[in-house]
Order: C-alpha cells, then structure tokens, then sequence
C-alpha cells in the first residue's frame, strides 16, 4: 500500500535546498549592488565634480565655505567653482594689499556668493571691471573680494568682518543687503535657522549671543545614531551625497515660487511693511545697532562703510501687478519699507546707502525683463540672474565711483 504522507527526508531536503537558493539569490544581489555602489564612487571621484555640500562650521559665523572645495552648482542656474584657500568664492587674494590698490571687501549672503551664475558674471566681478576701467582708475589696480556666503545675516557679516574681511585690510567695505530675509535673520525670535550668532539688546546694550556654538538641540540631534551614521555617510560618501543632494535640489526648486503675490523660499515678505509688533520692531533695532558697530569697525581700520541694499524679484518684477497685489495683501501702499528703514539708519550713524530698487524697477518695467530667476528654476523669481548681476554692478560702480570722489 502505497503512503499519502509526505517523506520528512524529502520535505526537509527541499526546504533545505529553498533555502539555498533564496540564500545564493540574496548574495548575488547584495554583491552586485555592493559591486555597482562601488565602481559608482570610483567613477564619480575620478570624473565627476564634487556634489558635498560647500559648507563647513566656523566658530565665529556658524557656517563657512569649504577651503579649496570643488563642486558643480546646478539647482537654480549654473556654475563651476572653486573655493579658494581662504575659503572665499573668489580667486586667491594675498592677505598684504599690494601697494596702489583699492581694495573693496563685499560682506553678503546667497546674492553675493552666486553661485547661481559664473563667478565672472556676478555684480561683484562686474564692479571690479566696472570700476578698473574708469578714467580715474587708470594708474590704479581696483580689486574686489567677496566674503559673502548663502544665509547670512548682518551679524554673521559683522563678525566676518571682524574675524576674516579685515585681515585684508580693505579700503572699502560694501556691505550688500538683501531686504527680504537679512532682517529676520538677526532675530532669534523670527529666524528658524539657530546655527547662527545672534544678538540681543539689554539695557540699551548690544550683546551677542553664540548659543549656537553649544545648542543642546543641535548636540542631540548630532549624537543621535541614525543623525550621525546619515550625516558621515553624506560627508564621506559621493553617491549618497548626489542621491542626496538631487532631493534637496528639487526640494529647492519647488520653494522658489513666481505665482502673483506668493512668498518665495526664505523670504519673509512681513519685512515690506511698517513693523507693528514686538519682534519686528527688535529685529529692526538690532539690525540698526549691528550696522552701527560695522560702521565703527571700519573706521576704526581705516576703511569706509559703504551699504546697498539689493532687491527681492517682487520688488522689481516687470509686472506692476505683481508688486501691487503683494501691497494689498500686506495693507501697504508700497513695498519700500526696507529702502526708508535702511536709509535712516545710514543718516543716522553716517554712512551711505545705495539704491538700486528704483532704477532696476525702471528698467524692468521699461525693457520687460526679468532681473530673477533661470530656466532650470523659475522665471522672475529667486536669485538674480546674469542680466540681474550686470545691471547691479554697473548700477553700483557708478554710484561708488561719485562716493569716492567725496571721500
């Protein structure tokens, strides 16, 4: 009579040999993936630019660029750069200015570091040019240094200037200020960003606060296994850091918003307006102070204070629309709030401030162009674009060159 029952020899021999199989498919998958993530990053060290992040930690700003950092910037416009030694986006500058040499150090934030467009493209580069060819320039070298690095706020610039620009003992310091996030960014209260010097007002005092440099959030968040093990592996890995940086890179791209009337990424339109509350109106005190105390820093190395105030794709948006409608939404009758606020504050301890809002609006308004934004981002928004950077550092140049006459 032959059993039903299954054989216990052969039901174990083949889960046995299932087993095996599953076992040498798995192997095969994971060094074929092991192979390929391999020859991945040799590939990309040998033939792709860097894609980490340029960024280091600095004890004094929070943040800095990378010394002698190579990457390819493709998230919103293009460029090719090089940090250089010191950790500037610029070419390499002896620390001795040589003998018959203006020197300008520019003190800014992403608009001055533009990596949005070739370094010879940005206004900086085109002021230097701007300047050097100018009939009074002639028998004299005119070199340009930019400290600007994305995110900044005056008081990271201030302390820029005092621990980095003046060892290059500048003739000039342009200090180039962007209205629509530089306010925000020195209160504490109102920038999300806490890896940053802050400063706070005590009894009419200015006291800086660099919490940042021991932030109990911060510490945690680094000593967590997953935060850490995610973070060397972005550091240390060329592949993650690319599958990584893609995320972040349309992470940004969806931030920049052109739409009528809407806030784009990093941009606190609140700023247009009178300041009405108790945060506004320290954010704007504080900022009053910290240029007060850049001010006193430059005379006191011999050098002139000089701001000019950069403008936000709204405020010059070829659409006249486009800037109304935003008045309206903040009940105002216009968005040169920032341009009264700047201003006074340079009367009132002695500096100049430029203004480029009204003649590029002109221009804009006039010729129907954008001064904002790329084709690989959005049109008329975001950071200024070549067309942008030309008619800044042409507009600046000339308005430094008759400052210059009066000094």
């Amino acid at each position: 009579m032959t059993s039903n029952l299954p054989n216990p020899r052969r039901t174990a021999g083949g889960r046995s040999a299932s087993r095996r199989h599953w076992m040498f498919r798995f192997l095969v998958v994971v060094t074929a993936s092991t192979t390929a993530f391999i020859l991945a990053e040799i590939s990309l060290r040998l033939f792709v630019a860097d894609t980490r992040s340029p960024y280091i930690y600095d004890e004094f700003t929070g943040t800095r660029l990378r010394p002698g950092h190579k990457f390819v910037f493709r998230s919103e416009g293009y460029s090719s750069n090089v940090i250089n030694s010191r950790g500037l986006r610029d070419r390499e500058h002896s620390l001795e200015k040589p003998a018959g040499t203006l020197r300008i150090a520019i003190l800014g934030d992403s608009f001055s570091e533009a990596f949005q467009v070739s370094q010879n493209r940005t206004f900086w580069a085109v002021l230097e040019r701007e300047l050097q060819a100018m009939p009074e320039y002639r028998d004299q070298k005119v070199e340009v240094i930019n400290f600007g690095v994305s995110g900044f706020g005056t008081i990271q610039e201030w302390q820029m200037l005092e621990h980095y620009a003046r060892d290059y003992s500048p003739d000039l310091v342009l200090l180039a200020f962007l209205p629509g996030n530089d306010v925000r960014n020195n209160l504490r209260q109102l920038e999300p960003d806490h890896r940053r010097p802050f400063a706070l007002l005590k009894d009419g005092e200015l006291q800086l606060d660099v919490l940042f440099r021991d932030d109990p959030m911060e510490k945690r968040f680094r000593e967590l296994t997953w935060s850490a093990c995610k973070d060397q592996a972005i550091r240390r890995s060329r592949v993650v850091h690319l599958i990584y940086r893609t995320l972040e890179d349309w992470r940004a791209r969806k931030s920049i918003v052109a739409t009528v009337g809407a806030e784009e990424g990093g941009i606190d339109n609140a700023v247009f307006a009178p300041p009405t509350n108790a945060a506004w109106i320290e954010a704007w005190q504080i900022t009053d102070r910290v240029l007060e105390l850049i001010q006193k820093d430059c005379q006191s190395m011999g050098a002139r204070l000089v701001v000019v105030i950069l403008n936000n794709s709204v405020e010059v948006h070829p659409d006249p629309e486009v800037t109304a409608s935003l008045a309206v939404k903040l009940g105002v009758s216009d968005l040169e709030e920032p341009q009264r606020q700047l201003t006074a504050i340079g009367d009132r301890h002695g500096f100049p401030v430029i203004r480029l809002l009204e003649r590029m609006r002109d221009i804009a308004r006039l010729d129907k162009v954008c001064f904002h934004g790329f084709p690989n981002s959005s049109p008329c928004a975001g950071h200024w674009n070549e067309l942008g950077h030309e008619t800044a550092g042409k507009l600046i140049a000339e308005d430094l060159s008759e400052l210059l006459k009066d000094k």
